[in-house]
């Protein structure tokens, strides 16, 4: 009695489990809980439809170019100022020449005892007004005007003055034409900007050089509104994104080590690091410790990122379901085919990418016979209990 009742128990609780796959462990979704087959596949009961895209030979060309954000893109006029003008707050040093003793500025002494009969006025700073006053000139335009115009424009003022002016203009201190550097740097700080034009690397450089690494260093420059972040070891393997910078342009840089997200059926389950630019789908899987053999299903292996709209126009998926810009997508790359691992080898990952392989369906099967295995193993062992506690029965 008590034996057919035990076994009744096992029954039940074994369809109980064949009714019940969906709730066994697993490391992450099912190869069918993905989607099968389209090129774009949208769950409208999902907390958040996706766009399903299978790496194909056909569609791996535009995968493998790396999504690299450039400044010589971004700012298309690289070119400095052709000449050096005056802003607001810059201070200037005035000295005014006359050809003989006894003029405007220069006291009634014989020639030799002031050489060149010059004087030299306090620094002036260009005002608000955008002008500097110089004595008997009065307030003289400065702002927006190169260093001669200044010159000629105080020698037209003194010409009916002073005995045949001449005047010297120079830089004392440059306030207006300065590129802010901060950040992860040694030494930030608004650095002034030479008159013949300097680029990025020069400015880090003069503001101490970065503090990490250039491959998880970010240099974001902004200008006139637009922000453009980089890696620092672009800027240095292309010199051609080494571009000139611009009066007021800021340059921060920050510290950022690009990484990818293993999950699934691999070696190693982790958040691993580039420690190069560009990573690719083998790449990550190598330094993920590959699949695991006996768990993995080669043929799903997904990648999960956010994609732009356009892009994915490109890859011929219809995105007029999505009311997003960024539309969440899901690569799949079949790695049971013959050229599957070339297909991996073109497709660039991205930083923040998830890496996900499926386990392989058998595996579920494989779990499930282990708990039927387990649940007779105690049903048993509870059967072996009953009898030996029960008294034999007359």
């Amino acid at each position: 009695m008590m034996k057919r009742v035990a076994l009744s128990a096992a029954a039940i609780l074994t369809a109980a489990l064949l009714s019940a796959c969906a709730v066994l462990p697993g490391n992450g979704p099912s190869s069918d809980a993905v989607g099968t087959g389209a090129t774009v596949v949208v769950s409208s009961s999902a907390p958040l439809p996706y766009a399903l895209v299978d790496v194909t030979s056909e569609t791996v060309g535009f995968l493998s170019e790396p999504n690299v954000v450039t400044l010589k893109g971004a700012f298309l006029d690289k070119r400095p100022k052709p000449t050096q003008v005056i802003g607001i707050g810059d201070i200037l040093n005035i000295s005014i020449f006359e050809a003989a003793p006894g003029g405007l500025f220069t006291p009634g002494t014989a020639a030799g005892a002031r050489p060149g009969n010059f004087v030299d006025l306090p620094p002036q700073a260009v005002d608000q007004k955008g002008a500097v006053y110089v004595p008997y000139a009065g307030e003289v335009p400065a702002a927006g005007r190169t260093i001669p115009d200044i010159s000629q424009a105080i020698i037209a003022r003194l010409r009916n003055r002073a005995i045949e002016p001449q005047v010297v203009v120079s830089l004392n201190q440059q306030q207006s034409s300065v590129v802010s550097v901060l950040g992860a740097v040694n030494a930030p700080g608004a650095l002034p900007l030479n008159s013949t034009g300097e680029r990025i690397l020069r400015l880090i450089a003069r503001a101490g050089g970065p503090r990490f690494e250039a491959i998880e260093s970010y240099v974001t420059l902004q200008r006139d509104g637009k922000r453009v972040r980089v890696l620092l070891s672009r800027i240095l393997q292309d010199p051609q994104e080494n571009i000139f910078v611009r009066p007021n342009d800021v340059i921060f840089i920050t510290r950022e080590s690009p990484t990818i997200i293993a999950l699934g059926a691999t070696g190693l389950n982790a958040s691993i690091p580039f420690d190069v630019e560009t990573l690719t789908l083998s790449q990550a899987l190598g330094r993920a410790g590959g699949l695991i053999d006996e768990q993995s299903d080669p043929a799903q292996v997904f990648v999960y990122r956010y994609e732009e709209r356009r892009f994915l126009e490109k890859l011929g998926v219809d995105t007029t379901r999505f009311i997003y810009a960024t539309i969440p997508t899901i690569y799949r790359v079949n790695l049971r085919e013959p050229a599957g691992l070339l297909v991996a080898s073109g497709f660039q990952m991205r930083s923040k990418d998830v890496m996900f392989v499926a386990n392989a369906k058998v595996v579920d099967y494989y779990k499930l016979l282990t708990l039927i295995n387990s649940t007779t193993s105690t049903v048993r062992n509870v059967n072996s209990a009953i009898r030996e506690v029960t008294p034999p029965i007359p």
